[in-house]
């Protein structure tokens, strides 16, 4: 039984796919990494992207639960406010998340 309720794609999620895609990747929404969901995985990377909405998320467990998708499934964790994803946050994402991809895939 999965510890996490699966919710309804966010418009966030969709948007954050589209940035992967658009940087050449594919990527898919809430995969499942038992026990947890992941709100966008990018499997070329072992990446997930977890958006954190309105109401927060509490530190000490999103690192317990970002050490343990490290250290069960080699899954790297970022993590984003819903409230900075926007358009003119795009560019550095993907710069990142294609300097991300080049280290990842070098080693």
């Amino acid at each position: 039984m999965r510890s996490e309720p699966r919710k309804k794609d966010t418009p966030h999620q969709y948007m954050m796919a589209a940035w992967v895609k658009e940087a050449g990747f594919g990527s898919m929404l809430e995969e499942d990494f038992p026990p947890y969901v992941v709100d966008v995985y990018i499997p070329d990377l072992q990446l997930g992207i977890e958006l954190d909405g309105p109401m927060g998320h509490f530190k000490k467990r999103d690192r317990e639960r970002d050490e343990y998708l490290f250290s069960k499934y080699n899954l790297v964790i970022w993590r984003y406010q819903n409230k900075d994803v926007k358009s003119k946050f795009k560019s550095m994402f993907i710069e990142n998340l294609l300097k991300f991809a080049q280290g990842r895939l070098d080693a």
